[in-house]
């Protein structure tokens, strides 16, 4: 017994020094040329296909498309939009043209691409125990308004739906408002920071012009890249933090959801340095769920049915990074039956259908 036993760790130990060294796309790419054009490093897109055993595929119209099975990734040559399988990210800078073949920067394959491609490989953050929920704004700064809605109202409402869904499903839950307060953005932080074994999800609403629509979700801006959604240019802001592979992932998993769950315009994965993401010492997200100021959408976000369908989204999202980036996660208690999909995978019947992966 001890003998079988000493192999076993024996077998365990290797497989996670191998599991190691696959886990970073740069232990494998000691091979690749780095390009470096105004002081940004990149690497060739020939060198990612190949990594990933990618081949020409039918992806987005008037892009260029790669991939294997049912992953296809898409993009522009002098564009920062990045789409697997159609679902929207922008990456920190534009794929580039050089010398006859198209480049990538070196910080969006280590800090986008490969997180979203093979989430699990990222680092390990620990099994995920509790969500920090941020309902925005709240008593006299009630965001975006409109006829239709007011943003304070709409974020608090899938905020408590969400927190509802993933009790029932055995996370704890730290609301850091109830009710109709106001908290400054570093009180918000804190009780992120504070919380351990934690993910912060901070739910907002948009405005912008009449016809402007659909859903967007934010990550923090790597370590020294710059946002388009910066409040500053201070050096201290462009530090990003250690969660930046989780984050994405944290992202992908809800993001994709909410897209497919609602069928609402994909305004994509953005990077940004809002200040509730800039400090935060937790695998954070800020998910905008729509326009309060477009006329259909903002009546769609004021119902209780809708902020349902993005309360589910959210929650979904949360359940797939736990399970796939965080560890195991809380066991899951559906309270519906379960049965095979035509492909074999388990499936859960009703609205509540948690099982799979970040994997897109």
């Amino acid at each position: 017994m001890w003998g079988m036993s000493n192999i076993a760790r024996q077998l365990i130990i290797l497989l996670g020094l191998f599991m190691l060294l696959a886990g970073s796309v740069y232990a494998q790419s000691g091979k690749w040329e780095i390009y470096t054009i105004d002081n940004v490093k990149y690497v060739s897109l020939n060198d990612v296909w190949k990594f990933y055993r990618f081949s020409p595929k039918v992806g987005r119209p008037g892009c260029i498309s790669y991939g294997a099975a049912n992953r296809v990734v898409s993009l522009k040559a002098e564009k920062q939009d990045f789409y697997v399988n159609n679902y929207r990210y922008i990456l920190s800078y534009p794929v580039r043209r050089h010398g006859g073949q198209l480049l990538i920067s070196a910080i969006d394959m280590k800090k986008l691409v490969d997180p979203v491609l093979r989430p699990r490989y990222s680092k390990k953050s620990g099994v995920v125990k509790t969500v920090v929920i941020d309902p925005g704004h709240g008593a006299h700064d009630a965001g975006a308004v409109s006829p239709w809605a007011r943003e304070k109202d709409c974020n608090l409402a899938v905020g408590l739906k969400v927190k509802d869904k993933l009790e029932k499903l055995g996370f704890r839950v730290v609301m850091t408002r109830s009710k109709d307060v106001f908290l400054t953005l570093g009180q918000r932080v804190a009780i992120a920071n504070r919380t351990p074994d934690s993910i912060f999800v901070s739910i907002h609403h948009n405005s912008g012009r009449r016809a402007a629509s659909g859903i967007e979700t934010f990550t923090l801006a790597p370590h020294g890249t710059t946002s388009p959604f910066a409040r500053t240019r201070r050096t201290a802001d462009l530090a990003g933090n250690d969660q930046d592979s989780e984050n994405i992932a944290l992202a992908t998993a809800i993001h994709s959801r909410a897209i497919k769950n609602t069928g609402a315009i994909d305004r994509g994965i953005q990077r940004a340095r809002f200040s509730v993401l800039c400090t935060i010492e937790r695998p954070a997200v800020l998910f905008e769920g729509g326009f309060v100021s477009n006329p259909e959408e903002g009546r769609l976000i004021s119902s209780n049915a809708y902020q349902n369908k993005l309360a589910e989204s959210i929650c979904q999202g949360i359940v797939s990074y736990a399970q796939t980036v965080g560890g195991r996660g809380p066991v899951l208690k559906p309270r519906t039956t379960r049965s095979k999909s035509k492909s074999g995978g388990a499936h859960i019947h009703g609205s509540n259908t948690y099982r799979g992966t970040t994997r897109l």
